[in-house]
């Protein structure tokens, strides 16, 4: 880990348990910001970007702080393993550093303002909050502080805890926890985690997908240039790969068929309040990826539910995961080939379904009969899913010309 030096302003590199106790920075990138290269070899030019790194030092020398660590500075982005490895890192070094300070660089706040009328709007409308990166900064730090332009400061998180809760859709329990650490995001189910950044956005994007690493728990290789919806299935798949949270599948969209995965985090933005069934006494649903596509092992009395709408009768399959308001939920899915893929559809909402059923199981029990059944990580370019029947499809293609 790279630091800055306070006082001299040059860096020096920590390893493991060498590191020192250090103060971290938050913030919106702005204009002229000053690179590792450009600090390193002190040329920096005067501008917004180097007068936010000495005013930081600043503050933090005066807090007592002999080391900071500033994401525009301490990281030599000419370097893909270095900046690869920042990446993967930075939940960690926010939730190691000592204290956190944000940089509100758009909230200006006068003399004893924090207490007058306005300034929750004010706070609430700062650009810090729609960002991706942010996210990961406001949840890992132990303590948190923020600062308005001026660098006055404004109060911690557990003091605006109930106005920072309101502004972001996360639960108070892991903004703050009074007397008491707040929760560990890991408490939080995965839908719910993907709905706090819904509606956040990156500059790059397929740093929708890497921005959320940390949360969790996850690391993968950084490819700049696959695009955001590959980035983005792959962080599901390696989420899928560690855990069993079935709120993953839980997302909606505004689209008749997909895949089983969704393609963005914005799909999750109405399934922060669904939650997982309670296991007491329920078989797991048993899901894993192939190179078919997600695979699913349905017991056969358990086999996808038929539901009746207006056009038509569709399959459902049961979820561990409920609605406080409707019940229990399942999704839709649709045959595609004789090949046994299937596919979603009707994902414009979750369906209630009947709730599954107790299974009390112990090292005795026989497998019970089941039915394995396969649905593609995502449809691609094919928005009609019949395609997909790779035969037919190339079949249907003029070969190639003499």
């Amino acid at each position: 880990m790279r630091l800055l030096h306070t006082e001299r302003l040059e860096f020096d590199d920590f390893f493991d348990t060498q590191i020192p106790p250090y103060l971290i920075l938050s913030h919106r990138w702005g204009e002229r910001e000053v690179s590792y290269q450009q600090m390193y070899k002190k040329r920096a030019a005067e501008g917004p970007g180097l007068s936010k790194i000495l005013a930081f030092c600043a503050l933090a020398l005066k807090k007592r702080y002999t080391w900071v660590w500033i994401d525009t500075c301490c990281i030599d982005k000419k370097s893909s393993a270095e900046l690869s490895e920042a990446i993967n890192s930075m939940f960690k070094w926010y939730q190691s550093a000592e204290e956190c300070f944000v940089y509100l660089s758009d909230l200006s706040l006068g003399e004893k303002e924090v207490r007058v009328r306005g300034f929750k709007a004010k706070f609430a409308a700062s650009s810090w909050f729609t960002r991706g990166w942010t996210l990961q900064e406001l949840l890992a730090p132990k303590r948190l502080t923020f600062y308005d332009t001026d660098w006055k400061e404004i109060g911690s998180k557990d003091l605006l805890c109930d106005l920072i809760s309101a502004t972001t859709g996360i639960d108070k329990l892991f903004i703050a926890g009074g007397s008491r650490p707040p929760l560990h995001v890991g408490w939080a189910t995965v839908a719910a985690r993907m709905s706090w950044v819904a509606m956040r956005k990156t500059s790059r994007s397929e740093d929708m997908a890497y921005c959320l690493l940390g949360l969790f728990d996850v690391n993968m290789p950084l490819l700049y240039g696959e695009g955001a919806e590959k980035a983005f299935l792959r962080l599901q798949t390696e989420i899928i790969s560690k855990s069993d949270d079935e709120t993953i599948f839980a997302w909606t969209a505004n689209i008749p068929t997909s895949g089983m995965l969704a393609t963005s985090p914005r799909f999750f933005g109405a399934s922060g309040a669904i939650r997982k069934t309670p296991m007491y006494g329920y078989s797991e649903l048993r899901y894993w990826m192939t190179n078919k596509g997600v695979a699913l092992q349905i017991p056969d009395d358990e086999w996808p539910v038929e539901l009746s709408h207006a056009a038509g009768t569709v399959s459902a399959i049961p979820l561990h995961i409920e609605s406080a308001v409707q019940g229990a939920l399942g999704i839709q899915i649709q045959r595609q080939d004789t090949r046994n893929i299937w596919y979603r559809t009707r994902c414009q909402s979750l369906s209630l379904v009947p709730k599954r059923k107790a299974r009390y199981t112990s090292m005795f029990s026989k497998e019970e009969p089941s039915h394995v059944i396969y649905i593609p990580t995502s449809l691609n370019e094919f928005n009609d899913p019949k395609p997909l029947n790779y035969e037919d499809y190339f079949a249907s293609k003029e070969g190639p010309s003499n």
